[in-house]
């Protein structure tokens, strides 16, 4: 064991002795390359260095990364009060490797280089955020501008701020493509008027002189498992392949007539035993519609719209009954908006039409929910009620697929 844990300790130690050089030897090329040439290819600055090199040594695969980056130093004002933001240069050189000695770290030197001139440009300043608003640190931020001479095609992570400040940046109008990805996350982008109408993210514009500032968001997913049944007179058996509309999320702009765009909006069917797995649901707000229009929803739990909080796990159960030419979908729910088990609601409407279904239970897919069909189109008085609740009298009309919620108050 001592044998054993000394050839791990030597040979861990020559792996960082030699990642260390690595990034020396990386070092010492840029100091003695001239100011103008110190940069990566498709960077900030530009330049002739690359992002990623691999290279073997000792029988090791190594990874070097360069990033170099102007610094907007703050004892001469920083932008937009800075005319000439882009102060020196930031070299930062990162060493990892794959192998028998793995130490899950990289090796990082940083040095800076100073100008000898002032640059011109704007800075663009990345934040990175999550669903809370707070900082995500080392997030990977991908810069595409295609527009400018050397093209742009860069990656940085965001410092513990969650922040790329980028001096320096070459101006030019809706140029800079930017997206933020981070292990075990959603993500995030901005968007062209091809993808989107009206984004609300639009590509970033640099102006010569000026901050342009960024924004995006990502957190940790949702896990959604989708559950398919029929309604309560086939008493919630499982229904496969059965197809529904999900759409909600964030709004990334809207269409040329104002309405929405949402980020997710996919039609998605459950497997033969009525079940679905959506592991990397981003959060917010989704809708969930039936698609077809063979079959009629008769309930979903949790009620609509159905909120996703990233990083938790989310059971969406919805029943569905066999399709009718009008039908009613009541929801009862409490002043917060949440819904309401075993309240008794009495449907009266044309023809002599009367009937009274109690909401569905906490567990069940319609849950605080009362599906009646098939029913005529036409004016209906629902009357509802609820131990402890002060009850309700509502009259609306019914035409199609009528969806329609009734707040009970407490006593």
């Amino acid at each position: 064991s001592l044998i054993i844990a000394a050839y791990d300790l030597l040979g861990n130690s020559r792996t960082r002795i030699t990642a260390r050089h690595l990034g020396n030897e990386r070092i010492e090329e840029i100091h003695n390359l001239p100011y103008a040439d110190v940069g990566v290819a498709g960077g900030i600055p530009p330049g002739s260095l690359p992002q990623l090199q691999t290279t073997s040594r000792n029988g090791l695969d190594y990874t070097v990364r360069t990033a170099v980056v102007f610094i907007d130093d703050a004892f001469d004002n920083q932008a937009p009060n800075d005319p000439f933001p882009a102060d020196y240069k930031r070299v930062r050189v990162d060493v990892s490797w794959t192998g028998r000695f793995v130490a899950g770290e990289s090796v990082t030197m940083i040095t800076d280089v100073a100008s000898p001139t002032q640059v011109g440009g704007g800075t663009l300043s990345i934040l990175v955020v999550d669903a809370f608003v707070l900082p995500v640190p080392q997030a990977d931020v991908h810069i595409v501008n295609t527009q400018v001479a050397p093209q742009i095609d860069l990656t940085l992570k965001t410092d513990d701020d969650g922040l790329i400040v980028l001096p320096g940046s070459p101006p030019c109008n809706l140029c800079y493509e930017i997206s933020v990805t981070k292990s075990g996350f959603t993500s995030d982008k901005t968007y062209s008027s091809a993808e989107v109408p009206v984004p609300d993210k639009p590509h970033a514009n640099v102006a010569e002189g000026d901050l342009t500032e960024v924004s995006l968001s990502i957190d940790k997913p949702t896990a959604v498992n989708v559950s398919s049944t029929r309604d309560r007179d086939s008493f919630y058996g499982a229904l496969g392949n059965q197809a529904f509309q999900l759409t909600g999320g964030k709004v990334i702009g809207s269409d040329g007539g104002g309405l929405p765009v949402y980020k997710y909006d996919e039609l998605l069917t459950t497997d033969a035993s009525g079940s679905l797995l959506l592991p990397d649901m981003g959060w917010g707000s989704y809708q969930l519609t039936l698609a077809g229009g063979s079959r009629d929803l008769a309930g979903t739990n949790p009620l609509r719209p159905i909120v996703f909080l990233p990083d938790q796990s989310l059971d969406l159960l919805f029943a569905s009954a066999s399709h009718a030419a009008n039908s009613l979908l009541l929801a009862v729910t409490d002043a917060s908006g949440s819904a309401i088990a075993s309240a008794s609601a009495q449907l009266t409407g044309p023809g002599s039409y009367d009937e009274t279904i109690f909401t569905g239970e906490p567990d069940l897919p319609d849950f605080g929910q009362a599906f009646f069909s098939p029913l005529e189109p036409g004016s209906y008085t629902v009357q509802v009620s609820k131990i402890g609740h002060q009850p309700a009298n509502e009259a609306f009309d019914v035409s199609g697929q009528t969806e329609y919620i009734i707040q009970l108050d407490s006593l």
